[in-house]
């Protein structure tokens, strides 16, 4: 198959989850993919399935936190290919916990990447889209980019400023047939659970619900899933460290972190595959037009998954006070 006219194709956080599968599913429809990461030595799974396949798939180092690594990734892939068609922006990590526990420096470090991330990518390659004059950005949101959780106040807020800047981008952008698109999925099943930052007053907690088994009439918590190469709450990493955190103080919001935390690990286990995520961004892709010029609307949004879709509808169709109840039974019950 000749491939050299077809698309290209940018994938961040590509290393495992919801980036690995995208970058796969992308590879495997023909795309010209660039699968980007952080750590090149965690590529092996995704080499052997791109030799055993054939797939037009080649690998970037890119820390999407540090912007001389962005540049020079973006620089190599244009240089090779003259072209980029497509950037998914799905680098990104989970930074849980009551707000009054959060150490700043662990907030600013959660926009570093879920938020300041994508806006280095897009910076590099809106130039040559502009050029072109086509292109499609493609950011991995979260339900918890349109509705507020508990225990998730900072993933949710930069999850909230990826949509804005994105709705805001889409203006821009218009005359240049470049396209914004939003994915917003729901709990999706990846080793997102396992790479979750917690503050160290919360991660006994954490530690003892992950040591029991699920409940089964523990109730489906609504988050997104993305991956993160910074390990705190790792299940063996709390084993390890039980002992230097004993005996300091556990947070004044056990109760409410708990009670989240009850829900989510389980619902977690039991969540779609992330290979329904990446379906759902190359269906994004492939049902564009070709050419974009003059449309009248270039932003697009994609829930994925049963419970981002009915926290969407129930958006736009209740009151704040109601979608507060609804939020709060879903995330909050426990067994007795």
């Amino acid at each position: 198959m000749d491939l050299k006219h077809e698309p290209v194709a940018v994938v961040t956080g590509s290393t495992t989850g919801i980036g690995f599968e995208t970058s796969l599913a992308f590879a495997q429809n023909g795309y010209r993919t660039f699968a980007t990461m952080r750590d090149l030595s965690k590529a092996e799974q995704i080499k052997k399935i791109v030799v055993r396949e054939h797939l037009p798939l080649k690998l970037v180092q890119m820390d999407v936190d540090e912007c001389g690594s962005v540049k020079e990734a973006i620089k190599k892939i244009f240089e090779e290919e003259e072209r980029i068609d497509i950037l998914i922006n799905n680098a990104g990590y989970g930074l849980f916990g009551a707000l009054e526990d959060l150490a700043i420096e662990d907030i600013k470090k959660q926009f570093e990447t879920n938020f300041f991330g994508a806006i280095r990518t897009i910076q590099q390659v809106l130039p040559i889209m502009r050029s072109q004059r086509s292109g499609n950005i493609v950011n991995i949101s979260s339900m918890s980019g349109f509705i507020g959780f508990p225990v998730s106040s900072i993933y949710v807020s930069s999850k909230f400023a990826l949509e804005g800047m994105s709705e805001s981008l889409s203006y821009e952008v218009q005359p240049y047939g470049i396209n914004i698109i939003l994915i917003e999925p729901g709990v999706i099943n990846t080793n997102f659970v396992e790479n979750i930052v917690l503050p160290i007053n919360t991660r006994e907690i954490s530690s003892s619900l992950l040591a029991s088994p699920p409940s089964p009439h523990s109730s489906s918590s609504p988050l997104s899933s993305t991956k993160t190469s910074t390990i705190y709450s790792n299940s063996d990493d709390l084993k390890r460290n039980k002992n230097k955190d004993k005996g300091k103080e556990t947070t004044k919001y056990s109760d409410i972190v708990k009670r989240f935390l009850f829900n989510y690990y389980p619902a977690m286990s039991t969540a779609p595959d992330p290979k329904k995520v990446a379906l759902a961004i190359l269906e994004s892709i492939q049902m564009q037009p070709k050419h974009s010029f003059n449309r009248r609307h270039n932003l697009f949004r994609y829930p994925v998954g049963q419970d981002a879709k009915l926290y969407a509808e129930a958006k736009k169709k209740i009151s704040d006070s109601e979608l507060h109840s609804l939020v709060a039974d879903s995330t909050l019950l426990m067994d007795n």
